[in-house]
């Protein structure tokens, strides 16, 4: 998905900014959201033939594009950090992200990118025009963004003050042009579009309040800034509860299913609980580097929070399949396949189905239920001795430098036993699941995605990507793997 301002707004910029985003409450007061059930499981054998010809990625372009607001508003505050030398390590590699980040989508967007779900080029002029515009207000961002993280001087920092403003309004004109041209009742209903405009919006206002903080702390603020805050903090809080409660006057009905319901619930529960410190500046009370530090954090637990929300509206609504399945299948095919060539890991599957080539079932059976009882004991010889394998230390580093793209990975021998593993599965053989089902008996080229779940131990959503391995030398299908990805990081 795994996974760069003035010293605060000129009058003129801050009105027209506040303009911009009461206008989008208001504007749209003819639509409503029509219900729609939650489908999570799409595991059947249609499902899995999905096909990419009738899906230009509506969903994902409409939320990539509206993020590009939430990025802009990221790379100020963590450059205001980066200038006042608060908490300098964290804000440079969240610049170094969120410069990555923006350049990637505006790339996708123009070009168009099977791993961000938006397969192929963008051919409507006016929006290839408004994308060339908003990649020409980013252009000096980019550079004084790339300066600040090598060293840069007070002057890059300017430069972002001064882009700043203009970028955002930029990127609000860029997510409106899209939103309005991807709506397509087969796949993204207009009042299902601005329900991720409102809901993404929120990631923006939490970046937002983030650095009117570090402003405030650190004297760079203007006389505006507390005025900016104050209607920050209201927009982002009659924004959240609309959202939660529905605002049919400006096309949000409430939330669609229960699951998106308690995301919403939990995510206010999380502001109203932090959302002192802001009232705190509001009141006069200058904040300290401390203030910033947790400004900033709770901007990243609120950003986190609502990319939940909007994983389930995605899911929830109209061509649910395609939105993850086709980016999931392009990072499978793209990206994860490179990892099954490694020679030690081929030969550790080969090893492997030697030793088990005479296995019954009941010694399967009984293999596992031994590796049940020892992750119910919090460990034991069996586990150990995959977990602390060679091979299992090398996918360990390869998910690792996924940057959270990858949450786990096991590989499979012929009978659907563990070879090796990332992090310790909940059981030993996986012959009688479709990860392994569905892929080693399928054939070499063969590919599964799973249903969508929620991760209690990552705190996102994830799907699960199975493949075939087959011997580089033979061509033949010796074993499978699995991988754990959070779809947040695709859509």
């Amino acid at each position: 998905m795994q996974t760069r301002p003035s010293n605060s707004f000129r009058q003129r910029k801050t009105g027209s900014l506040t303009a911009q985003l009461l206008k989008s409450m208001t504007c749209c007061a003819a639509l409503g959201l029509a219900p729609a059930a939650l489908t999570l499981t799409a595991t059947s054998a249609d499902a899995q033939q999905f096909s990419d010809a009738l899906y230009d990625g509506a969903k994902a372009r409409v939320n990539r594009s509206a993020s590009l607001r939430s990025l802009s508003e990221a790379v100020a505050s963590a450059s205001c950090q980066i200038g006042a030398n608060f908490n300098v390590d964290a804000a440079e590699s969240h610049l170094a992200t969120y410069q990555d980040d923006f350049t990637r989508i505006l790339d996708g967007l123009e070009n168009g990118s099977a791993i961000l779900g938006m397969p192929g080029e963008e051919r409507r002029m006016r929006t290839l025009n408004t994308i060339q515009q908003t990649s020409a207000s980013w252009a000096p961002m980019d550079v004084a963004a790339e300066n600040l993280l090598n060293g840069g001087n007070s002057a890059d920092a300017q430069t972002i003050r001064q882009s700043y403003a203009d970028l955002f309004e930029q990127t609000v004109q860029l997510a409106a042009v899209i939103s309005g041209q991807y709506a397509d009742p087969q796949q993204l209903l207009q009042s299902d579009a601005t329900v991720l405009n409102f809901a993404v919006r929120q990631r923006a206002l939490g970046y937002r309040m983030a650095r009117a903080t570090c402003e405030l702390a650190s004297g760079t603020s203007g006389g505006e800034t507390l005025e900016e805050l104050a209607t920050t903090v209201d927009l982002f809080e009659r924004s959240l509860i609309a959202l939660r409660d529905g605002f049919p006057a400006v096309g949000i009905n409430p939330p669609p299913n229960e699951a998106v319901a308690n995301s919403l619930a939990a995510t206010y529960e999380l502001w109203v609980a932090n959302r002192g410190m802001f009232d705190s500046a509001l009141a006069g009370v200058v904040p300290t580097e401390a203030d910033v530090i947790a400004a900033t954090d709770l901007s990243q637990e609120l950003s986190v929070a609502m990319n939940n929300t909007i994983t389930l509206y995605l899911i929830a609504t109209p061509g649910q399949d395609g939105v993850y399945r086709i980016p999931l299948e392009a990072y499978s095919r793209e990206e994860l396949t490179g990892w099954l060539d490694n020679p030690a890991l081929i030969e550790a599957i080969k090893a492997q189905n030697v030793r088990h080539a005479d296995l019954t079932e009941d010694e399967i059976i009984a293999l596992d239920q031994q590796w049940r009882a020892e992750a119910g004991e919090g460990g034991g010889p069996l586990i150990s001795q995959l977990l602390e394998g060679p091979v299992s230390n090398w996918l360990l580093t390869q998910q690792i430098e996924t940057a959270g793209f990858v949450t786990e990975v096991f590989v499979m021998d012929n009978k659907g036993l563990n070879v090796a593993q990332s992090v310790e599965t909940s059981d030993y053989w996986q012959g009688d699941e479709s990860k392994w089902q569905q892929t080693y008996p399928v054939g070499p080229d063969a590919l599964h995605i799973s249903e969508v779940e929620f991760d209690d131990s990552t705190g996102f959503y994830q799907s699960q990507a199975s493949l075939s391995i087959k011997d580089p030398e033979t061509g033949e299908t010796i074993g499978a793997v699995t991988f754990g990805i959070n779809v947040q990081n695709l859509m």
